[in-house]
């Protein structure tokens, strides 16, 4: 079997899909009219809070009175302590890469300010990216410093035998937002809300391209052709791969448009990366599509085994690291789970591709697996 000849087959098979999707309206009003009701939709309504606060701290003083911050910090139920850093280039890579929401810069000083009573500076770097999350953060540290701020004003107090009003407030901090400075939620929202329709969207499509053979009496005879498995599972995602991308240059275009949010970053690594992901959920359908007898059955699968786990378990609604460690594990096999911290870096963060190449490794492999998946579950039904 020549090279020529699977690839003329499976540029048939392509052809053949893509001519139907063009005559049916039903498929081209899914393809255009699906992705922005969804977007308007969910953009418009959706508005939730997230709690992730793992912070860093850069200690410029180094007292007793800074570490006594951190250990404060530290100790508090809503925050999680990360690391100390150095410079000011570790905070930034910590929190571009997702691996802190905030960090603390203690200024020099801090010590010998707040053992004369006066107000020692401290620097709060918040990751706007994640709006919702920054706003809570912002508060929390402002409710556990007033607090932590109180003990030190009637200590510092009662050791000279003055009322603790008397006292100046011993820490003030001087909060500054990074990525998302206006912290808005459609900012955070948008992006992700890309990732779960293109998902959805793209199993819906394939779930029924196959099970459609088989209502139209057309599947004996693709069956009976000297068509393999694969060249017509790979010819069938090519149209779908095509119109998929498309799709998410429609959405970002109905993004920027209507909520004046666009990627920041690089545009291209954007869509290549998109791609990758799309092959992934264009696969689900297809493995749907071949083993479902009905395309009523296939449509209720794609939208359980897609839009649920994508809305519950990538990160999209709940920080994936506040989940038990067993969803963690299961959500580290679902595709959306890496592709939201891409497409949000890249939408709020500005980057590219390269501080996410394990993201990317991983939804290269992910879709890999799906796609041979796909063509195993197309060959079980040939027997």
């Amino acid at each position: 079997m020549s090279r020529p000849d699977t690839l003329r087959r499976t540029l048939a098979v392509a052809r053949a899909e893509w001519i139907h999707n063009w005559r049916d309206p039903r498929s081209l009003a899914i393809i255009i009219a699906l992705p922005i009701m969804l977007l308007l939709l969910y953009g418009y309504a959706i508005n939730f809070e997230l709690r992730e606060l793992t912070f860093a701290v850069q200690d410029w003083d180094r007292s007793e009175q800074s570490a006594d911050l951190i250990d404060t910090l530290a100790r508090s139920d809503y925050f999680t302590f990360h690391s100390l850093v150095e410079t000011g280039e570790q905070i930034e890579r910590l929190i571009e890469g997702g691996e802190v929401r905030f960090a603390i810069v203690i200024m020099p000083g801090f010590g010998e300010q707040i053992a004369a009573g006066k107000t020692g500076r401290v620097q709060v770097l918040l990751d706007g990216a994640d709006s919702t999350t920054a706003g809570i953060a912002q508060g929390y540290l402002e409710g556990v410093m007033r607090a932590h701020s109180a003990r030190l004003m009637k200590r510092w107090a009662k050791s000279r035998g003055i009322p603790a009003s008397a006292a100046q407030p011993p820490i003030q901090p001087e909060p500054r937002v990074l990525y998302n400075p206006e912290l808005k939620t459609a900012s955070f929202i948008v992006p992700g809300l890309i990732a779960v329709i293109m998902t959805m969207l793209a199993a819906l499509l394939t779930s029924g391209c196959i099970v459609r053979e088989r209502e139209a009496g057309s599947f004996e005879g693709l069956a009976s052709s000297p068509i393999a498995p694969v060249e017509i599972i790979i010819g069938k995602l090519l149209p779908y791969a095509g119109i998929a991308v498309f799709d998410v240059m429609l959405c970002i275009a109905t993004g920027g448009l209507i909520f004046h949010i666009w990627p920041s970053g690089d545009r291209a690594a954007l869509l290549v990366v998109s791609l990758v992901y799309l092959i992934a959920s264009l696969s689900i359908g297809l493995t749907i599509s071949s083993v479902a007898r009905s395309h009523q059955v296939a449509t209720l699968i794609a939208f359980l085994t897609t839009m649920l786990p994508t809305m519950l378990l990538t990160g999209f609604v709940f920080p994936v690291r506040s989940m038990p460690k067993l969803l963690q594990y299961i959500s580290q096999m679902i595709p959306a789970t890496h592709f939201l911290v891409v497409i949000r870096a890249i939408y709020l963060k500005g980057t590219g591709v390269g501080p996410y190449i394990r993201e990317v490794t991983a939804l290269a492999l992910i879709s890999l697996v799906f796609v041979v998946v796909a063509a195993k579950a197309f060959r079980k039904s040939l027997e």
